[in-house]
């Protein structure tokens, strides 16, 4: 690996968090367009909410968001990170999101603008 590659390398782990802090900040200021920047614009969002399954959009999942307001409360971090070339998974645990608790599963690609969510998949625990 050269120099160059060895910097690119370690540098990444830090541009993925950054994309998943996007999502965190939107979520916790009720900022959409910041939120809907940290995903490819294809996304899907899927997962359990109240013991029932919701697959959606990525307009569906930010209009649910939306509709729910800001979460100031809310309290979260990137637990685990995997990443080969332009694909990468991480894991990332919240607490507070508007008084309930997830956990959630991203498939992260990288695009020419830098890493996007391509897809996440959810869990809601019992509400806090």
């Amino acid at each position: 690996m050269t120099p160059e590659q060895e910097t690119q390398s370690f540098a990444i782990p830090q541009a993925i968090v950054e994309t998943l802090q996007r999502y965190i900040d939107g979520a916790h200021r009720g900022d959409i367009a910041l939120l809907r920047s940290a995903f490819t614009e294809g996304a899907r969002v899927s997962g359990s909410y109240g013991g029932t399954p919701v697959s959606w959009s990525l307009t569906e999942f930010c209009d649910a968001v939306a509709k729910g307001g800001a979460a100031p409360g809310l309290e979260a971090r990137v637990v685990s990170m995997e990443h080969s070339g332009g694909a990468a998974m991480a894991r990332l645990e919240a607490q507070n999101w508007r008084g309930t608790r997830y956990t959630d599963f991203f498939v992260l690609v990288r695009r020419d603008e830098g890493w996007r969510i391509d897809s996440k998949v959810f869990f809601a625990h019992l509400r806090a």
